[in-house]
């Protein structure tokens, strides 16, 4: 996917929050390397509208993963059957901090938040708990990948 023209083509808000939906469905999709190249050519002024949309876009994409985990949404979970297992075990061991096991998943993608969504519906955690905890961690990830292109750009120019 090129940046240039989803950028052309959809616009910063909209083709940072499009491509940020993908990205949470197609793991190779890098949102991360994504919002560097935005970061490093937007103003201070954009730099939050920009994060909330990247953060909010990676959360719709897990959203609809958790509700696929929960059966809501028909979603195929067989190739990663045994990671979600894993991460089952995850979440028992975690008991009452699942909240912080979303997050550190989501901020730090270990275990990877992909597999972490589909998880989280399947043993039925709370949506609004898992979506504050995921967005919270996201926000800070992306937010963190994007303040480098700014302080350098900060410094050089």
């Amino acid at each position: 996917m090129n940046v240039q023209s989803i950028l052309s083509q959809f616009g910063i808000y909209a083709g940072t929050y499009v491509f940020c939906v993908i990205s949470g469905f197609v793991p190779v999709v890098n949102a991360e390397l994504f919002l560097i190249i935005v970061s490093s050519t937007i103003s201070k002024e954009l730099f939050f509208p920009v994060l909330i949309l990247a953060a909010a876009g990676q959360m719709t994409a897990k959203s609809i993963m958790f509700l696929g985990g929960k059966g809501i949404i028909k979603i195929s979970t067989q190739k990663y059957q045994g990671k979600i297992e894993q991460v089952h075990r995850k979440l028992a061991e975690w008991k009452s901090k699942t909240d912080i096991f979303i997050f550190l998943s989501a901020f730090t993608g270990f275990p990877p938040f992909y597999i972490v969504a589909l998880a989280a519906g399947t043993v039925k955690i709370n949506f609004l708990r898992f979506f504050i905890a995921g967005l919270a961690g996201r926000f800070l990830r992306f937010g963190l990948a994007m303040l480098f292109p700014q302080l350098f750009k900060e410094y050089i120019l």
